[in-house]
């Protein structure tokens, strides 16, 4: 990794963070100076600056009778557990890149399954939380359900973000996940 890499992956995270917490943080040599009496305040509301808002994460489905009120999606991704801020925001972009919506393609994290067309898992945690009759489901293999489910497994997100520095095994991992998402549009055309 080069040093230029570094300082952007780190730049990455820092942005990320400023998103999530929907603050900017700013580190000064000098304290800031004092507003002066002849200062001016803005006078309309275009001269003031405008504070950005946080965008606000969606909420993961949790309850089983939202399932019974959904429609059917054309993929559901399934996770054992709640996603890190930096998780989120992962899947997030995932599910813009395949052309949904975070409603479109929800995280569930509790059983019972909503009714979905592919379900996508991630991590083999949450393989053996909605699926506990398949065994040895590998990531990027996709496999069927003993109530007939397609269900393509796939790494966490949380697993790939362990990794600080980006190898070229950790790139492999992230290229192979993506090349599987990609198979989900092949199979919800079908």
């Amino acid at each position: 990794m080069t040093p230029l890499d570094a300082i952007l992956d780190g730049l990455e995270e820092a942005l990320a963070l400023e998103r999530e917490l929907g603050v900017r943080v700013v580190e000064m040599n000098e304290p800031l100076p004092r507003p002066s009496a002849s200062a001016k305040a803005p006078r309309t509301v275009a001269e003031a600056r405008p504070v950005p808002e946080a965008r606000p994460r969606p909420e993961p489905v949790r309850r089983s009778d939202a399932a019974a009120k959904q429609e059917r999606k054309d993929f559901i991704f399934l996770h054992d557990r709640p996603l890190s801020p930096t998780g989120a925001e992962m899947v997030s972009k995932i599910v813009h890149a395949m052309g949904k919506t975070e409603t479109e393609a929800p995280v569930v994290l509790e059983p019972p399954l909503p009714p979905a067309k592919v379900y996508i898992v991630l991590g083999g945690l949450a393989l053996r939380k909605f699926f506990p009759e398949v065994k040895g489901g590998a990531p990027g293999k996709w496999i069927r359900s003993k109530a007939g489910h397609d269900v393509l497994v796939t790494n966490s997100p949380e697993y790939i973000l362990r990794f600080k520095e980006v190898t070229p095994a950790v790139r492999k991992i992230k290229e192979d996940m993506w090349r599987s998402l990609k198979t989900v549009m092949q199979r919800i055309r079908q």
